[in-house]
């Protein structure tokens, strides 16, 4: 039975993706991650990748993560309860991809790892993905990829919309409410979601259950010349660890706040500042205490930026930025509370030439003075050319990664399950202070065909990485110990091909289809890096009408039914953590999605779905996903 749902499930993908080659093109999007400035998809230098909003909620998907893997191949996800989940873009993991929501830095968790679970998809716009090292304008962690979500603003004088979805596993349920009143608007957001506990089948894994809310507000005042904007977001998860009798609960606070001034009509300066805090804490359940705060991480972020068009062909972009970390942990620096500290500041600048032959040149560098580490400059070079419907890129840039805090100063006990009284821990894990920062060459070459109703890529890609960090198992005679030390021990070669098609056929029919190959090696072994799929591809098949059978096309009860595909070819996993690799075999997944809209009264719309997660019911135990198996889920959606 396996096998026959094996084969069904490639021939609806493959069969899907050459009958029908989604969602209509939005060449004309506007896009800023690429290069901190508006521009048009089709006419930005920097090759950049868009999910728009409303097909991430047409697909169903309720957190980034789903949406990431539902449209854009290459991207992988590793669950992990223990340390975190972990997201893997071009052979390269989270450490290595800068996360922001409105181009602002996220920080990360106890693990160092972006909380992927309280960023939901509620209120998003759009989000932006720019692959490969992006050092000059991001600093330190873009050397993978940059993941911008950008969020909705206020348009009309009053506005909002309520959604609850439901399922076995998880229930979910976010409102928002804004309103605008000449120059000011302001709105407030709220979600919350449940996960049920259960057991992945074929194996004994225990999913742990949780719930989290988030609430969030936004205020902006907007005049002709100048422009404010306030914004704050609380985040508050309770996860219960069945296995340790405890329950561990995160705090996340963002302020920010930013100024617009436009100096004239071709110059504007920006100064912004943002402080992202993300506390853990321990509540042991049958006593009913708290160890008080377990660890936290706080990030922030000061820049000053001027843009300034010089002439319709030149465009200079300018600025400063001053960035704050710090960490705290009762226990992984150490036997003793401790909290260690960074800080780094910067200059950089960027100018784009349009030479009015086609042909658009885009280089800058950034300069980072490290409180560690002293003094890097990174540079890049892109070009686009543009020759009646295409669009030819090549972009070479150097990435820049600083250790963390974590990889430097960890002094941290690893136990494997409940510590018994009297007992040693199996190993050590220990950071390094003699640790060098990494450093990459990212260099790529892409070409782009856009038309009315296709918009299709390919694009070769080098990466290579010197002093990749990673942990090395060592035995410590001095202190009788085993350890995992953090040591510059890899150099990484990742090259690959990533091909994009999107296409609207038959009036009624939409695609967006990709596939990604990627080798990731380690130069050291010449093996490829652990968690790496070599090929992954991605389906969704949009079947679009506007109105239900027998009622007029004047009608808003329009419907559409979303079939999605993802396969994965084999990688290699740790699965007991002792160094020791195991291939998967291949993984697949699909979906299926009815979205059903409908008129409520005058300007209130809705829409109904309902849903069947992992369709064939498919299960890889070795591939390190927690998926249930089929799953089917119904969802309301009001909107005003």
């Amino acid at each position: 039975m396996q096998k026959r749902n094996t084969i069904l499930s490639i021939i609806i993908f493959w069969g899907g993706l050459s009958l029908f080659a989604q969602e209509p093109v939005t060449l004309e999007e506007v896009v800023v991650t690429g290069t901190f400035t508006p521009r048009t998809l089709k006419n930005t230098p920097v090759l950049t990748k868009i999910i728009p909003g409303d097909v991430i909620r047409e697909s169903g998907a309720t957190t980034l993560v789903e949406a990431l893997e539902n449209f854009i191949p290459g991207v992988s996800f590793i669950p992990n309860q223990a340390m975190g989940d972990n997201i893997q873009i071009q052979g390269l993991d989270n450490k290595y991809i800068l996360i922001l929501i409105d181009g602002e830095r996220l920080v990360g968790e106890r693990t160092e790892k972006v909380n992927l679970t309280r960023l939901n998809t509620a209120g998003i716009k759009q989000v932006e993905i720019v692959n490969g090292a992006s050092s000059v304008l991001y600093g330190s962690n873009a050397i993978g990829s940059v993941i911008n979500i950008i969020t909705r603003d206020v348009e009309k004088s009053l506005q909002g919309d309520l959604h609850g979805r439901y399922s076995k596993y998880m229930d979910v349920v976010d409102a928002s409410l804004g309103f605008k009143v000449k120059s000011f608007s302001s709105k407030t957001s709220f979600a919350l979601k449940n996960q049920n506990t259960y057991t992945v089948k074929e194996t004994s894994t225990q999913i742990d259950p949780y719930e989290d809310f988030s609430l969030s507000q936004i205020f902006k005042y907007k005049k002709e010349k100048w422009n404010v904007e306030l914004k704050g977001n609380y985040y508050n998860q309770q996860n219960w660890l069945t296995d340790k009798n405890q329950k561990r609960v995160d705090e996340n606070y963002t302020l920010g706040g930013k100024l617009n001034y436009v100096f004239a009509p071709q110059n504007i300066l920006t100064l912004s500042g943002h402080s992202d805090n993300y506390d853990g804490h321990l509540i042991f359940k049958l006593k009913n205490d708290s160890t008080g705060r377990a660890n936290g991480s706080h990030y922030n972020t000061f820049k000053l930026i001027d843009a300034w068009d010089v002439t319709d062909k030149i465009q200079i972009l300018s600025g400063a930025e001053m960035n704050f970390e710090k960490t705290f942990s009762y226990n992984q620096f150490g036997v003793n509370p401790d909290e260690r500290n960074a800080s780094n500041w910067n200059l950089f600048a960027q100018g784009e030439w349009k030479t009015g032959i086609g042909l658009e040149v885009l280089a800058g560098a950034r300069y980072t003075r490290h409180s560690q580490f002293g003094s890097y400059l990174s540079p890049n070079l892109s070009l686009m050319y543009r020759l009646n419907h295409f669009r030819f890129r090549g972009n070479i840039s150097n990435g820049y990664k600083i250790p963390t805090l974590k990889e430097l100063y960890m002094e941290y006990p690893h136990w494997i399950g409940i510590p018994q009284e009297g007992s040693q821990p199996p190993w050590w894990i220990i950071g390094n202070p003699d640790l060098s920062p990494e450093k990459s060459w990212y260099k790529a070459v892409s070409a782009e065909y856009i038309v009315d109703d296709v918009n299709a890529s390919v694009t070769f890609y080098d990466n290579a990485i010197k002093n990749k960090i990673n942990t090395l198992s060592v035995f410590n005679t001095a202190e009788n110990r085993s350890e995992m030390r953090y040591e510059n021990v890899e150099d990484a070669q990742i090259s690959g091909i990533d091909l994009s098609l999107q296409y609207s056929v038959l009036k009624h029919f939409r695609l967006r289809g990709g596939y990604a190959f990627t080798n990731a090696i380690d130069k050291a072994t010449n093996q490829q890096l652990s968690n790496n799929s070599k090929h992954t591809a991605t389906m969704n098949l949009q079947f679009v009408q506007k109105h239900l059978p027998f009622l007029p096309s004047s009608t808003q009860w329009n419907y559409n039914l979303l079939l999605s595909g993802r396969v994965m070819s084999s990688r290699k996993v740790d699965p007991e953590n002792n160094g020791q690799l195991k291939p998967t075999g291949n993984y697949y997944i699909s979906n299926f999605v009815y979205t059903q809209h409908f008129p409520v009264y005058k300007d209130i719309k809705g829409d109904f779905q309902f849903g069947i997660n992992n369709l064939l019911d498919y299960i890889n135990k070795d591939f390190a996903s927690y998926n249930p198996g089929r799953t089917f889920f119904t969802s309301v959606n009001i909107q005003f």
